[in-house]
């Protein structure tokens, strides 16, 4: 055998290594649950938006009331 079919035997045998960990890889990731932040309340949202909507607070003294994040309320 070459030293060029030995090499390149060599890369293949790792190549199909790594492919075949890569995919066990993403088969358990697609097995395992996605964990994800809860989201807000709605309604303590919804309240929020309404605080906002009066314009007697700003939204710093919202958040602080509220505990809406400031994120929240610049998205809605």
């Amino acid at each position: 055998m070459s030293l060029v079919n030995a090499t390149s035997l060599k890369f293949y045998k790792k190549r199909d290594i790594i492919s075949e960990l890569t995919l066990s890889g993403l088969q358990s990731a697609r097995m395992s649950q996605y964990r994800r932040r809860p989201s807000k309340d709605h309604k303590m949202v919804e309240g929020a938006l309404k605080l906002h909507t009066s314009h007697q607070y700003n939204i710093k003294e919202i958040a602080d009331m509220t505990s809406v994040s400031r994120s929240v309320l610049y998205r809605a």
